[in-house]
């Protein structure tokens, strides 16, 4: 119905389409018009999340303001408190007008959660318990007898009615109709399922539906037959003795069944019901030994305490109460409020007397039924050797004897305490028999045993009398049948068990085949006939069904193969399942009960989480015997029971266990285990395929209230059965797609022969355009129906139309259908015109396109002859301009040979005089070096003697020094760390006193020889010099002078260092670096403990410390926090060796440029030495320096600048690849700083040059970004910890890209490079992409870290009670390192101010996983936080657009990327893609050609895989367009503006090389010109812009870069202006080469190389 008018009036809706158009709308738009989103205005009511826990999920608000167009609303509650919500995502929901309801879900004005809950909630109090959703009925439990609706006359109303038609409301017999129609047209088999949870009212549904079945059989045969009133009152007459047998008293339902049944009825063709069967599933036959408080046994138990006869009882049972018998006292609960055992037992006698049971068999069952009542009563002790012996402590009689006496089967207190064990038998026939007592327990679970036998062989024997009754003749069971499915409900009680399992895995599967029917088979059929279908979401079940069937390891399989071990126990079943299913989503952790793992386990089901638990836990918690899972599961009696119970003198009984001791008998080896799961779920899985072979008819029954009382209704409690039974989705489902199908053959058959022949010669033979007439004639609207390939699909209550077409009158309907056929053609008739428009249209174009393409394809042949012609001329003109260049070349080698021999003549004479010279020279070299000898020898002896003196004194005062710090060592213990390696002599001494050296080592001047001593100066000298040079000293922190060691080492040395620090705990003074592997000394702090004792140097490794070997960094730190004082370490001193060795230009101070050879050394210096005067030597701390650069300088050089603390060092190369390994090695020394931290570290790929030549490829590496923005590569891990790179790029700009579902690229930029980074995972690129901007550059400081607040709000969380799992309302707040938890009273107690500390704090680093939850908080918007130590964290959002929120928050900001395993590789997807077609200018290949030409280029590149695996190649591939080859021998040249040393606002002249020119000297593309500082240009003009000047590189030969001389300028707007400059040039030119003696024969003239 319409909404009512509200103030303000609504804007008018939009105006309607004229039905012509709406006619030629395209089908697929008419259906996406229907996809409209519903605009709020002012004033309209809207539905909102409940803000109360534990109250209504949703509550009533109004709009009160409309922003941005609808996108965001304000909502004011009902205590009138405003708030503002995104209308897009915010869990706001369009309300229905007040006091609006329909009898269909589907027919609502506005389908949501709380619209279908107000629905339901509405009918359910004015007693319309049944609701549709489409072609699914929703019963809701009344707890009421309403007598009215179930009456004859209601019965009569949905007779021959569909479901929905008019006029029929929503009810049970409707279901009931359509089956039964379905049986009788259709000739196939139909389904009628019940489900739903205990107490929800299934039972009696099935009731409903029997009696209605039973009345429309009736009404069809008229009762002809006198079998038809016995059969119907005897398919009636089952529920009471089946109730009475199968049904019991549970916590959540006062009659709930037991037992599973499908009953089925079977009609004859003429709609009589021919019989019926009943087929049962799993009683619960521990029930009849074992009952918890407040539940009852089975009602049969208290109905023969009540009323039955006295003989049948026995004298003992008559005189007890039901309080005095085990069976029953266990709970306190024996009668049931509003119901009468004594009644209840009349009904059931008069079952039996309806179904034929004579009276001797009703006496012998009850009799048995009381034997079963005294064997519950029956109690054991051990004796003092532990043997079963009967407690007589009752005073109530011999209940064994009586119990006897009833059954009559012999004395059973042998059995009970008992048992025979039958040897193996021998060849000769004979066997050994054993004769085994049981202890107390044994006995008693052999008693409990022996009744759930029994008691299931009656249960069985009852089930038969039935089908025997109601079978009908021989030919029944062929007959189609209506199957009605009344199963167990859900079950989840405080403690559950096998009958659970076994109940929940049933209802798991009902679920599975409801979503397959309505959603699965929906979206086949939809896509299968070409209807629109649009995707629902819905939660598949599938893994929890396979967790509990699936071979080899689902837990029915596990529970087979435990009963069968020897040692079987259910502690070591349960460890197994959570063992085997731990990494399952639908199996919780048992830590969430606080439960170990062998005392159950929790499966996550669709309608909730269930703990299934061992016998001994339900046994301590209830303080009552329950059976064990293996036992329930195990149906076997032991022989001598099937015996004697075999024997009996009661022919029922006798009857009963018969069979069984039959089979026994002929079994060659008595069975040991027969599985009740096994059986059940083959029973189970023959039922599903039943029901698939059926038409299913789908009851949802609903329990309003937990309290079983009328007129109160639960909104929770429905919303969730709702959302779990899938009524939901199923209402999405209706109202999207169309759930009437009719065939257009039946539409065609039925309705043909009632139309005019002006109908039929109008649509024609086809039966789709039939259906179609038949529709728009009968005003059936263009988005209620829809045609498929095969049928015609209906929306609900559209197909109304049609038997209302059968009951109109055929002169009425015929001139309708022939005015709509005739509107239709017409309209045909114009689409032919406009078709045919249309399709001369295009034939036009395309003859015009083909006319445009001859064209061009003229102008391409003429022009291709053209060039044909002028190639066959040029070819003769280069042949002929060889011939002339030989003729020229003969003569000039003939003028060479003439000039070389001259050359030689006069070489021979040069030569000559020069041997003459040498020779004098010599004499008079020999004489001066003598001279100079005699000098030096004089000059040395004076330094040596005065040396001897200096270095004698110095060791006087060293050995004293040494005396003394020996004589202090003594009195503290001495130890070697390295044991039995001895001590190796040490080569380098200290210039100073070595006080603090444990072990004396020889000095370096103990040497005697002079040279040493000679050496020794002057290296020290040469270190002095290298001081001076460097700069001195680095800001007074760390000591040069332990920078390097002062003397050479030839060998490794081992030795120990004994530092006294200044006070206890304090530091030592140097700073250590793991560089190789090894700890090693990587500074020495001036003034510190370790410069005072003067012994370390940079460089020394330290291998252990207080006589523990140290290999790790933390070692050695943790070893010098636990020493003393005075610490002792142990050094390796190994000889300092050159890592890397180049000759290289540094620049000078006045800005020249000299040749170096640096060198780096092991110890992470550099060493530097000029090669050119004046010669002088130096060196550089690499630790210390601040920072590289490589700078560009204006020519286009590449430089190094290395910072330090003092200086700035300016270095180029050769080479850009040596150049770019000098400063990679440099930057691996940087990065061991205590200030350069680790930022981020991961597997990522990298483009590289194919191996091929070709294209790229990516390749696997480990990259480690550093805080100072400096992203390293290494080749795996370990690399990476040893400081090993292969490549680093300072980072200044990254850019992140999805390229593909496969593919996620980040591109990072730095000055000189670019590297393109691949990962497949989104999350890990994100993750790349926020560290690479947070990273500072590398000139820049460290950004400290900002802990910002991510999201906050309100969330659920689950506390244990007493009573079980509540979930308490809590404040949230996510930040960049942690998650905050709040109760909601310290929430509301801070108010605006501050919240204080958390009383749950979750830090991000220990965040593994964030998902969402499955199970019941699915629906819940409930999430699940993974912890690192496999903790897990329940929340549940408010809403759906919180937890999508908070969870993307989660996965983005705080989980971290799990790193993959090295020598994984990603796929990357295979494309090939066109990047740029377009016209370019290309060089010639020959002189000979035209300079330039223009030609057309296709540039493609193919993706595909590479040699190695994971690796991906691309490669760059020319297409041909226009039978034109394109050449790719070189690459296309950049524009004018691109190249080196142009301006965007000059004209470059073209230069070619000279032909004399080397051809390794000769460039394909144009030479550099010189850099722009030093041009000279004349001023701009208005009329032309600078010409730069002509310029040309020479060729040299090991010396610097010399230049052609500055030309000048010349305006070029003007030809003599350019002819002038022209002249001067060459003029210019000419004049150079002759002041240089070289001889210029032209312009193109080069000088020699």
């Amino acid at each position: 119905p319409p909404p009512p008018p509200q103030p303000p009036p609504p804007p008018p809706p939009p105006r309607a389409a004229p039905p012509i158009l709406v006619f030629w709308l395209p089908r697929v738009l008419v259906f996406a018009a229907m996809e409209v989103t519903t605009k709020m205005r002012i004033g309209d009511p809207v539905w909102l999340r409940g803000a109360k826990k534990g109250g209504e999920p949703f509550e009533l608000g109004q709009v009160t303001n409309v922003q941005q167009n609808g996108a965001r609303v304000t909502v004011a509650d009902a205590s009138g408190a405003e708030r503002a919500f995104d209308a897009a995502n915010a869990d706001v929901f369009p309300a229905n007008p007040a006091g609006s309801t329909a009898p269909d879900h589907c027919g609502l004005i506005h389908l949501n959660e709380p619209s279908i809950l107000e629905n339901s909630r509405a009918r359910y109090a004015s007693d319309d318990i049944y609701t549709y959703t489409g072609k699914i009925l929703i019963a809701l439990n009344p707890f009421a007898n309403l007598s009215s609706i179930y009456s004859e006359e209601t019965m009569a109303k949905y007779k021959d009615k569909d479901v929905g038609a008019r006029g029929a409301e929503p009810h049970v017999y409707a279901m009931g109709e359509a089956a039964y129609k379905h049986v009788k047209r259709n000739k196939t088999p139909a389904a009628i399922i019940m489900s739903g949870e205990s107490g929800a009212g299934k039972t009696e549904t099935t009731k409903h539906i029997m009696r209605y079945l039973a009345w429309r059989s009736e009404s069809v045969s008229k009762k002809a037959e006198g079998k038809l009133d016995t059969l119907a009152d005897a398919i009636l007459g089952t529920n009471p003795l089946l109730e009475a047998f199968g049904n019991a008293k549970t916590v959540r339902n006062n009659n709930s069944s037991r037992f599973g049944k499908m009953m089925r009825l079977h009609f004859e063709p003429s709609g009589a019901v021919a019989g019926a069967y009943i087929k049962t599933y799993l009683l619960e036959k521990s029930r009849a030994v074992a009952i918890t408080d407040p539940e009852r046994n089975y009602h049969i138990f208290y109905q023969l305490c009540a009323a039955g006869p006295a003989e049948d009882k026995g004298s003992l049972l008559a005189s007890l109460k039901p309080t005095d018998l085990n069976m029953l006292n266990q709970s306190k609960c024996i009668e049931l409020k509003g119901k009468s055992d004594a009644k209840d037992y009349a009904e059931t006698v008069q079952a039996m007397d309806t179904l034929g049971i004579p009276k001797k068999e009703q006496s012998e069952l009850f009799r048995v039924l009381s034997a079963l009542l005294l064997l519950g009563n029956i109690k054991f002790t051990d004796d003092a050797n532990d043997k079963a012996v009967f407690d007589e402590q009752l005073g109530k009689g011999d209940f064994c004897k009586a119990a006897e006496e009833l059954l009559a089967c012999g004395a059973l207190s042998k059995n009970l305490t008992s048992k025979v064990m039958k040897g193996k038998e021998k060849p000769d026939g004979r066997r050994s028999i054993y004769t085994i007592a049981y202890s107390a327990k044994q006995a008693g679970a052999v008693r409990d045993a022996v009744v759930k036998s029994i008691y299931t062989h009656l249960f069985d024997w009852i089930v038969e009398k039935v089908n025997t009754f109601i079978a009908g003749n021989e030919s029944t069971p062929s007959l189609p049948y209506v199957g009605l499915l009344d199963i167990f409900g859900f079950e989840n009680f405080a403690h559950n068990s096998f009958e659970q399992l076994c109940i929940n895995f049933a209802n798991e599967k009902l679920q599975q085949f409801f979503l397959t029917q309505v959603f699965k088979e929906e979206e086949v059929l939809h896509v299968k006939e070409g209807v629109p279908w649009k995707e629902v979401e819905y939660q598949d079940n599938t893994p929890c069904i396979e967790l509990m069937e699936k071979p080899p390891n689902g837990i029915f399989r596990l529970l087979d193969s435990q009963c069968k071990a020897p040692k079987a126990s259910e502690e070591a079943l349960c460890e197994q399942v959570n063992e085997t299913h731990k990494k399952g989503g639908f199996l919780a952790p048992t830590r969430l009960k606080r439960m170990r793992d062998g005392e159950g386990f929790i499966v996550r089901h669709y309608a909730g989480d269930v703990v299934y638990e061992t016998s001994t836990v339900i046994g301590k918690a209830t303080k009552v015997s329950e059976v064990s899972l293996l036992e329930k599961n195990n149906d076997t009696l032991q022989e001598d029971w099937l015996e004697q119970l075999a024997g009996s003198e009661v022919p029922l009984l006798k009857s009963l266990f018969s069979p069984g001791w039959e089979a026994a008998l002929k079994a060659k080896k008595s069975a040991s285990f027969s599985s009740v799961g096994k059986r059940f779920v083959n029973d189970l899985n023959s039922l599903l395929d039943e029901l698939k072979a059926s038409k299913a008819h789908f009851v949802r029954c609903i329990k309003p209230n937990s309290k079983q009382v009328k007129k109160e209704f639960e909104p929770a409690m429905v919303l969730d059965q709702l959302r779990c039974s899938g009524v939901v989705e199923a209402v999405r489902v209706m109202t999207e797609a169309y759930p009437t199908r009719i065939p257009y053959e039946v539409i065609h058959g039925r309705y043909a022969p009632l139309m005019g022949k002006e109908v039929l010669d109008a649509t024609g033979d086809e039966p789709a355009a039939f259906c179609e007439a038949i529709a728009i004639a009968c005003d059936v609207a263009p988005g209620d129906f829809a045609l498929g390939l095969t049928k015609l699909f209906l929306k609900v209550g559209c197909g109304v139309f049609l038997e209302d077409l059968a009951s109109m009158d055929t002169a009425v309907v015929v001139p309708l259908l022939v005015a709509k056929i005739a509107e239709s053609k017409r309209k045909k008739g114009a689409e032919k015109v406009i078709g045919n428009a249309v399709y001369g249209w295009f034939l036009r174009k395309r003859y015009k396109e083909k006319r445009a393409a001859a064209a061009l394809a003229q102008h391409r042949m003429r022009t291709l002859k053209a060039r044909r012609e002028y190639q066959k001329w040029s070819k003769e003109r280069q042949e002929r301009l060889k011939r002339e260049a030989a003729e020229r070349t003969k003569k000039e080698a003939e003028e060479k040979a003439m000039r070389e021999a001259e050359a030689e003549a006069r070489r021979k004479a040069e030569a000559e005089a020069s041997a003459n010279k040498k020779k004098a020279d010599e004499k008079a070299v020999a004489a001066a070096v003598a001279k100079a000898k005699a000098e030096a020898e004089a000059r040395v002896a004076a330094e040596m003697a005065e040396a001897e003196a200096r270095v004698a004194a110095e060791m006087a005062e060293n050995e004293a020094r040494n005396a003394a710090k020996q004589k202090l060592d003594r009195k503290r213990s001495d130890s070697n760390v390295f044991g039995s390696q001895p001590m190796v002599e040490a080569t380098l001494a200290s210039p100073r006193g070595r006080a603090g050296s444990t072990t004396r080592r020889p000095s370096f001047f103990d040497a005697a020889s002079n040279a040493n001593l000679t050496e020794a100066l002057t290296e020290a000298q040469k270190e002095k010099e290298a001081e001076k040079v460097a700069g001195g000293g680095i800001d007074g922190t760390m000591s040069l002078e332990k920078a390097s060691s002062n003397h050479a080492v030839k060998k490794e040395e081992y030795f120990d260092v004994l530092i006294i620090r200044d006070v206890g705990k304090g530091t030592l003074g140097i700073a250590v670096d793991l560089w190789d592997g090894e700890v090693t000394v990587g500074a020495i702090t001036t003034g510190g403990p370790a410069d005072r004792e003067g012994t370390l140097v940079q460089g020394d490794v330290i291998k252990g410390v207080d006589g523990c070997p140290c290999n790790t960094i933390e070692e050695v730190t943790g070893m010098v926090q636990k020493a003393p004082k005075d610490i002792r370490l142990s050094i390796c001193r190994r000889p300092v060796s050159v890592v890397l060795e180049s000759m290289i230009r540094m620049r000078m101070p006045s800005g020249e440029w000299e040749p170096f050879a640096f060198r780096l050394l092991s110890n992470r210096n550099i060493e530097f030495e000029k090669l050119s005067p004046p010669v002088y030597a130096g060196e550089i701390h690499a630790r210390l320096a601040q920072s590289l650069k490589l700078v560009e300088e204006r020519g286009g050089d590449k430089v190094l600048e290395i910072v330090t603390g003092h200086k700035h060092f300016q270095i180029k190369c050769e080479t850009m690849l040596e150049l770019e390994t000098w400063q990679l090695r440099l930057q691996e020394v940087i990065m061991l700083q205590e200030k350069v931290a680790n930022v981020a570290h991961g597997w990522l790929l990298k483009e590289e040059p194919a191996q091929s030549g070709s294209g790229t490829q990516f390749k696997h590496y480990w990259f480690v970004l550093f805080s100072n923005g400096i992203l390293m590569y290494f080749a795996d891990m370990q690399r990476a910890v040893l400081g090993q790179a292969l490549g680093f790029i300072p980072v200044e700009n990254c850019v992140e890209e999805t390229r593909n579902a496969s593919m996620h690229t980040i591109s990072i930029k730095c000055s000189f490079k670019t590297w393109l980074l691949a990962t497949k995972s989104k999350e890990s690129m994100l993750q790349w992409a926020a560290s690479l901007k947070v990273a500072a550059p590398s000139d820049a400081s460290a950004k400290p870290a900002i802990d910002a607040v991510l999201a906050q709000g309100w969330c659920d969380l689950p506390r244990d009670t007493p009573e079980g799992e509540v979930w308490a309302r809590h404040w949230f707040v996510l930040k960049s390192s942690a998650l905050q938890i709040y109760p909601e009273e310290q929430k509301k107690a801070a108010a605006k101010g501050p919240l204080g500390e958390p009383s749950a704090s979750l830090q991000s680093t220990a965040m593994k996983t964030a998902t969402r939850a499955q199970g019941a908080d699915f629906y819940k918007w409930g999430i699940v936080v993974e912890t690192t130590d496999g903790t897990l964290l329940r929340m549940r959002a408010t809403g759906q657009s919180e937890m999508r929120h908070l969870l993307s928050t989660l996965n983005v900001n705080c989980i971290p990327t799990e790193v993959a395993a090295p020598g994984t590789r990603e796929a990357v997807a295979t494309l090939t893609e066109q990047l740029k077609a377009g016209y370019l200018y290309k060089r010639a290949e020959t002189r000979k050609a035209k300079p330039w030409g223009q030609r057309w280029f296709v540039l493609e590149v193919m993706t595909d895989a590479g040699p190695e695996e994971g690796t991906v190649v691309r490669t760059g591939q020319p297409r041909l367009p226009l039978s034109r080859a394109i050449a790719s021998a070189s690459p296309p040249r950049p524009p004018p503006s691109a190249r080196v040393g142009s301006s965007p606002t000059s004209t470059t002249r073209r230069t070619r090389p000279s032909r004399r020119a080397p051809p390794s000297s000769i460039s394909r593309m144009r030479p550099k010109s010189r850099p722009l500082s030093a041009r000279r240009t004349r001023p701009s003009t208005a009329c032309c812009s600078p010409r730069p000047t002509a310029s040309r590189a020479l060729w040299s030969s090991g010396m610097a870069t010399r230049r052609w001389p500055t030309i000048g300028q010349s305006c070029c707007c003007s030809g003599s202006g350019h002819r002038r400059w022209r002249r001067a040039a060459s003029v210019a030119r000419r004049r150079w080469f002759a002041r240089r003696g070289w001889r210029s024969s032209g312009r193109r003239t080069a000088p020699p190389s």
